[in-house]
């Protein structure tokens, strides 16, 4: 996003906060802050902009008081030639090669991606997965807006790793952990170390959930569980990191959405075979291979619907 957009988006913000923000303006405001430490510094400095414009308005000697709407309007004017100001000293500093250190990664579906970040710290994409990372002298945040990650963490007290996943954050405490997220169902799984989540959509403060290596959280809506995980249940749900999926008996309507996630062929599975239990360890991008297992070992019918792989008893 350039240096303009963001000054720009910031004076928005600014403008609308000072009418009135309605609750969930309030909570996409709150969401683009958390974004980028780019622009939580382009809202301070113009916000700050804003109150000495109105401090001078109140300073001023000899100036006849304006009805409050009309005042308001004529000084938040004179804020706004600040932001085109600052906007214009912005876009000269990235002109002279500085990039945002925000920087987005995604994965298709069926692919994976290592990344290395500037601080060493490393992450795993999974299939389908879509985040923004940002490290800086100061801090270091991963936004996943879906999609699922594993991180393995380089420990700076002074600058914590945070993981925003919907209206939850992730902070880690040495950690090697993974995270998980449909929509505003989330799920982490740390392997080694431990992890601090909180949920910020909380009406009323709510304690932190610490979650230790060998246990998992799973979150949904204002509700979180942490339940523990046998070492062969992490092993299990990090195997995508090779490429396999293991399911410990499983319905076959829950191995199908697995598969799915993987493969651009969708596997639907009907009738009483959605409840068949499945149990052993399968290559993510074999879904054909799979299939083949199930007719010969369960005798289920396999057949093509479109770009559907049909499976009935």
């Amino acid at each position: 996003m350039s240096a303009d957009h963001t000054e720009q988006s910031a004076a928005d913000w600014l403008a609308r906060e000072d009418r009135g923000l309605a609750p969930d303006e309030q909570a996409a405001m709150q969401a683009w802050l958390a974004e980028s430490t780019l622009n939580r510094v382009a809202y301070l400095r113009l916000k700050d902009a804003w109150n000495r414009a109105d401090r001078l308005a109140a300073l001023k000697p000899g100036m006849k008081p304006m009805p409050e709407q009309a005042s308001r309007h004529g000084w938040r004017l004179l804020a706004a030639a600040l932001v085109v100001m600052a906007a214009g000293s912005a876009a000269a500093y990235y002109m002279l090669g500085r990039q945002s250190p925000v920087q987005t990664y995604v994965t298709e579906r069926g692919g994976t991606r290592q990344v290395q970040l500037a601080d060493g710290s490393r992450m795993q994409l999974n299939t389908d997965t879509r985040l923004r990372a940002e490290v800086t002298g100061t801090s270091r945040t991963v936004t996943l807006v879906s999609g699922e990650a594993y991180f393995d963490v380089v420990h700076d007290e002074s600058r914590p790793f945070v993981v925003y996943a919907g209206n939850r954050r992730i902070t880690d405490i040495g950690t090697r952990f993974s995270v998980y997220r449909n929509g505003d169902d989330v799920r982490v799984t740390v392997e080694e170390g431990r992890v601090r989540v909180d949920d910020l959509d909380a009406r009323q403060p709510r304690p932190s959930v610490l979650v230790t290596g060998g246990y998992a959280m799973i979150a949904h809506r204002t509700e979180m569980l942490v339940a523990a995980r046998s070492p062969q249940g992490i092993s299990s749900d990090l195997s995508w990191r090779n490429g396999l999926l293991v399911f410990n008996q499983q319905s076959l309507a829950e191995v199908a959405e697995q598969f799915n996630r993987y493969n651009r062929r969708r596997l639907v599975v009907e009738g009483r075979a959605r409840k068949i239990r499945i149990g052993g360890s399968f290559k993510a991008d074999n879904i054909d291979g799979f299939t083949a297992l199930l007719h010969q070992g369960f005798g289920l019918t396999v057949s093509k619907r479109g770009n559907d792989i049909v499976v009935s008893r």
